[in-house]
This record gives C-alpha cells, structure tokens and sequence, in this order.
C-alpha cells in the first residue's frame, strides 16, 4: 500500500498545473502573503506597492520572493529558453519597467545555472546588478554566485560572502541581509565542529528577529554539524523543531526532513527505519516544493538509497522513479553525478 501511495504522489506531481495570478504578491519571512496589490518599486532597502488607492512598503529583507501576475505573460517565450529570457529582460530594462526586468535578469541566471552554463548565468546576475546597483535584485546576485561557488567547492563562496556583508553593511541595507551574509561566511568557511557550530548559534540568535529565514536555515546547518559530530538527540531536537513551525521557509523544512531522514538511514533499525527514511526524503519532493533545488537532488539520491535499503514492495519502481527524476530535473548536480556512479 505505501509503495503505491509514494507512486501515486509521484504521477501527480509531475502534472503541475500554472494558476493564473489575479495580482502580484509578496511573500514574506513571517509565513504571511500580500496579495491583491501591485508591485510599483523592488529597491534593495524598501519593496513599494499599491493596494487599492494606498500605497504601502515592506523591507526588502523581510521578502522572500515577489511574484508578478504579468510576468508568465511579458516572458512567455523565455520560461524555457535562458538566452531568450535575458533578451526579453533586456527589452524590460529599455522599457525602464525595472521590476519586471530585475526578476527577468534573475530568472535567466537561474536558468543558465539549471543548464551548467555557469559563466552565463554569472554575466546575466552581473549585468543586472550593474543595471540595478540599488535594485531589491541585489541581494539574489549575491545569493545565487554563492550557491553556485558553494556548489563545485570554489573558494569564490568566501571571496562574495565577505562582498555581500561589505555591501550590506556599506550600503546601509537592511540588517537582515548583513545577517545573510555572515551566515554564508560561516558555511564557506573552514572551522572546527565547535567553532561552526559556536557561530551559526550566534547567527540564530541574531536572525530571529532580523531574518527568520537565515535563523530556520542556520539551525539547519547547526543540526548537520551535530549529527555529524555525534550528537545525534540534539540534532534530531532540532530538526523536529523546524519541522512543527507553521512560518518556515521550504528550503530549511527540507532541510530538516533530510537531516531526519539520515538518522533514520544511517542507524541501526533495519528495514522499518530505511521505510521511515525513505518517507522523509519524499516529503521533500512533496512538500517542499520550493526547496532549494540541491535540497530536491540529495533528496531523490537518498531517496532511492532507502529503497533499495527498504526492499519493500515495488521498491525497484521507487528506486527507478527517483532516480529519473534525479537524472531528468536535476542533470548537473552532485547527487546525480554521485548516482550515476553507483
């Protein structure tokens, strides 16, 4: 029965159906959303819009994502296409709508990092920061160059986390960014256990109010370290913790699903804990859509570890559904690499 309810979830998501938006919507730290307005100005410090015949702002740093309702519409032939997405982010940036251009400039770099044409996707995150030096962009040039530094072991990750927190700090950003920014040179950082976990605590506590989403991430990676370590109960108290907070972004749940999934896989309760592991790294690809997509790709690869470990009914189906996803969504990952090996 599980095996065919973790197929049945897999057909499903692979039709994802687009919903047509009505307004923009701004997705904030706090789990709430503004929906029903329009975005009028995406500047690093503040992000303005309109609702009704008011006009109101929010610090960027309490944004997670901004969503247009035009913007499937303006960029239509490009949602596929990097090269074709950067044209029209251009034509964007012509017609000086620098909202709908930023984001364009950002979701072609995306693309271009999807396909491993990193040095592209570095030349789009470049122009669009000089286009937009006060452009709420900014922070994303600095998150998306450190993910993928971060990603092949480049000592770059150090050399932007420390840009990042000279901006921040310089241009009189808001704190949450600063606070960003001192975690990302925590992580590219080489310490001991003890020093990194002494440093993401502090760069909890610090994000608690400034940015729940660097606070939810940095126990992420407190609770990696200590699983590592072996302090396998904290880890799991932590991991427990994310996972029951109502207002967590996607990227530190999946997280937290991983890490209590790998308790599970790594210990020593047979087949029933590789079946509670297995479940976990799927909650990723289901619950967590939003995730970071190396979150998704370590998922799947342990995803079809534990299957094969769990040996459960059809579980050859599951191990070769996770790997195709792997392999289709997520070609140039570590994980797909590391799969194709084994």
């Amino acid at each position: 029965m599980t095996s065919k309810i973790l197929a049945a979830a897999f057909s499903a998501l692979t039709l994802v159906a687009a919903a047509t938006a009505q307004s923009d919507k701004l997705f904030l730290t706090n789990g709430t959303v503004v929906d029903d307005c329009k975005v009028t100005d995406y500047g690093v410090r503040t992000v303005r819009y309109k609702r009704g015949s008011s006009t109101e702002s929010v610090e960027t740093d309490k944004v997670i994502k901004v969503e247009l309702a035009k913007f499937k519409t303006v960029y239509a032939r490009g949602l596929r296409d990097a090269g074709m997405m950067l044209t029209l982010a251009r034509e964007q940036l012509k017609a000086k709508e620098s909202v709908m251009a930023q984001l364009g400039f950002i979701s072609a770099a995306n693309q271009f990092f999807d396909q491993g044409n990193a040095p592209d996707a570095v030349a789009s995150l470049n122009e669009v920061s000089k286009a937009f030096p006060e452009g709420g962009a900014q922070p994303d040039v600095f998150r998306l160059k450190f993910e993928y530094y971060m990603g092949v072991g480049s000592r770059d990750a150090v050399t932007v986390a420390k840009k990042y927190e000279q901006q921040a700090i310089g241009g009189a950003w808001p704190d949450g960014f600063a606070v960003e920014a001192s975690f990302f040179q925590a992580l590219s950082e080489k310490s001991s256990p003890e020093d990194f976990q002494r440093k993401l605590k502090t760069i909890a506590s610090r994000a608690r109010n400034a940015n729940p989403t660097v606070a939810g991430r940095a126990n992420i990676e407190l609770a990696h370290s200590m699983r590592k370590s072996g302090s396998v109960d904290e880890a799991q108290r932590i991991y427990e913790g994310i996972v029951k907070k109502d207002s967590v972004d996607d990227s530190a749940r999946a997280g937290a699903y991983l890490g209590l999934g790998l308790i599970a896989f790594e210990g020593t309760g047979g087949k029933d804990a590789a079946k509670q592991a297995l479940l976990m790294f799927l909650r990723v690809r289901l619950e967590t859509t939003e995730a970071w997509p190396s979150l998704q790709a370590e998922a799947l690869y342990y995803a079809a570890q534990a299957a094969r470990k769990w040996q459960g009914p059809e579980y050859r189906y599951i191990v070769g559904r996770c790997r195709g996803l792997l392999f289709n969504e997520y070609p140039n990952s570590e994980w797909a690499k590391l799969a194709k090996s084994r």
